[in-house]
């Protein structure tokens, strides 16, 4: 299976572009911290107040562009060539998106930032996390990839442990042999080699 190791640039778009529902999170809370791009009004019969600041601004700008990326990233790698890879056994794993939400309880849990403290706190801890999954090979694992209706699949092949990114349901995307010579009687899938652990089923 032919590898292809992504630069350091592409993982830091798909680790960023993971955490995209929480900093639209951070943008809600700090809509009106610092200078307003729309000044605060009320709205009637609500009793709510409505702004946006430069800053939330900036950041659901930076939400979209981050979306886009990891989008095209898929995109682009679902139209290389496709290695057909046998199958031993798989079962799904949406169950790993929600790991990914272990960080949404900072934004739950009292962090005020705006206080130069609180907003280390979470610096520190989101570097942390990030050099943790960046080397440990779970970037595609991508909540924004889950609501495109991107399922996670463990697949078991030659005694390697894969885990593949399918573009919907993977049972209709295997191929059952017509004939089943003595060598390899084995169902087989079309896959995208993204990493030494993970595979894209465009």
């Amino acid at each position: 299976m032919v590898v292809r190791e992504f630069r350091k640039p592409i993982k830091i778009i798909l680790f960023v572009s993971s955490y995209v529902p929480l900093f639209i999170i951070m943008g809600l809370k700090l809509w009106n911290a610092g200078p307003m791009l729309i000044d605060v009004f009320p709205v009637p019969y609500v009793g709510l107040q409505v702004g946006l600041s430069y800053l939330t601004g900036s950041i659901f700008i930076l939400c979209v562009i981050f979306s886009v990326l990891v989008y095209h990233i898929v995109a682009v790698h679902s139209d290389r060539a496709t290695t057909q890879r046998p199958i031993d056994t798989y079962q799904k794993r949406n169950e790993l998106l929600s790991t990914y939400l272990l960080v949404y309880v900072f934004v739950f849990a009292g962090l005020d930032f705006t206080k130069g403290l609180d907003l280390a706190i979470f610096v520190v801890f989101f570097f942390v996390l990030g050099v943790l999954q960046i080397n440990s090979g779970h970037l595609h694992v991508n909540p924004m990839l889950g609501m495109r209706g991107y399922q996670v699949y463990e697949l078991t092949s030659d005694d390697q442990v894969l885990l593949l990114i399918s573009d919907g349901s993977l049972e209709e995307k295997i191929m059952s042999p017509e004939s089943k010579p003595k060598s390899d009687a084995r169902d087989k899938v079309e896959v995208v080699p993204l990493d030494h652990t993970t595979a894209l089923a465009p």
